[in-house]
């Protein structure tokens, strides 16, 4: 007969007792929360977070931010260096678990400078223009300087610069022939409907020689009035496609303000331009080494009453031109732009008043020394 090991009941309800109250505290264990603190504000984390955990998305908000090195602006916020962390006053690694009462806290990182890159640029070639005549020719190239330059490597900002050579002007002069009582009869902003023809017979019928500037997009919309100026003897320029500011005007563009206009007058007449008149005298090293390389000649002019100008009466025109004119004197008028009545009424008495005076009126290859080759 088997003997049994005899376990009072008492015994037994202390023994499950006992089983309960250990999973109870495993339980408890496993998900109890574990008070810290952030940077004076209370944070609760489960049993064996890190102080990554407890610090979470305040690590990216703490980061230092990237400054441009120009003006220190904010390039990247939150660019610059991480924070420093601390518990209980000492630097901590993020990786430690925390324990319940940490007190833990965030230096903001310091501020971070974009890198800087060091390049060297070209300085353009300025332009010096001297002398009082009409007629522009070439009396020194110029030569383009050299600057070092620092950038920010992000923002592009130029932090620094430094002339290591400087440029030398491309020296323009303006020159004049006042050995003969000659003069030159110039317009501008044609061809236009009408009044160039008006300028035509007043010509005509003076016996007159004249050089048109015509702007390209009018000689496109009106070549047969280009065919009548070149029939009728006179010369034509080039005053660029759309009137630009040649000076202000760069690279492509400016070379096809030029060319387009050329190309536009060939087209009309057969005939090559070989004037450029630069819109409002405008110009500079860029726009004269563009038309020379397009073989043409810049003329700008001595004689301006500015009869575009509202209100300019036929006499008023008249008696500024013929007070203003020297021997080698280039006039400046308009056939085109606007109403030109005024100034087509002017011409006769311009024309008869200058001849009683000894002047002659030639073609502008006739008005002084140009030079013949670039």
């Amino acid at each position: 007969m088997v003997s049994r090991r005899y376990i009072p009941r008492a015994a037994s309800r202390g023994v499950a007792g006992l089983v309960v109250a250990i999973f109870a505290s495993i339980a408890h264990a496993a998900f109890a929360s574990v008070p810290v603190s952030v940077d004076g504000a209370r944070v609760v984390v489960h049993p064996g977070a890190t102080v990554a955990d407890a610090v979470g998305e305040r690590l990216d908000e703490a980061r230092g931010d990237l400054l441009a090195a120009s003006d220190g602006r904010v390039l990247v916020p939150g660019g610059g260096a991480p924070p420093a962390v601390r518990r209980g006053g000492r630097p901590v690694r993020v990786s430690e678990v925390v324990r319940a009462g940490d007190e833990i806290a965030l230096v903001r990182g310091r501020d971070v400078v974009e890198a800087t890159t060091e390049r060297l640029e070209a300085i353009p070639i300025p332009t010096k223009i001297v002398g009082t005549g009409a007629l522009v020719t070439l009396a020194e190239p110029g030569v383009p300087g050299l600057s070092r330059v620092v950038v920010g490597a992000l923002s592009g900002d130029v932090v620094a610069s430094e002339t290591v050579r400087p440029a030398e002007p491309m020296v323009l002069k303006r020159t004049i022939d006042e050995r003969r009582k000659k003069v030159a009869l110039t317009f501008d902003d044609g061809p236009w409907p009408r009044q160039t023809d008006a300028v035509l017979k007043a010509l005509a019928s003076e016996g007159v020689p004249a050089t048109f500037f015509f702007i390209g997009k009018q000689v496109k919309a009106h070549p047969e009035i280009v065919r009548r100026v070149v029939q009728a003897g006179h010369a034509v320029g080039n005053h660029t496609y759309h009137h630009v500011d040649l000076a202000s005007t760069d690279g492509e563009r400016l070379a096809r303000e030029i060319a387009g206009t050329s190309r536009a007058i060939r087209s009309a007449s057969g005939i090559e331009p070989r004037w450029l008149r630069p819109p409002g005298g405008a110009i500079d090293a860029d726009a004269y080494r563009a038309a020379a390389s397009q073989r043409l000649r810049v003329v700008l002019w001595t004689v301006d009453p500015q009869d575009w100008q509202r209100g300019k009466t036929a006499a008023q025109i008249e008696a500024e031109v013929v007070r203003a004119v020297k021997p080698g004197a280039v006039i400046l008028l308009h056939d085109g732009g606007g109403d030109r009545s005024q100034t087509i009424a002017a011409l006769p008495g311009i024309i008869r008043k200058l001849r009683a005076r000894g002047y002659e009126f030639v073609p502008l290859s006739r008005l002084g020394s140009v030079k013949a080759s670039w």
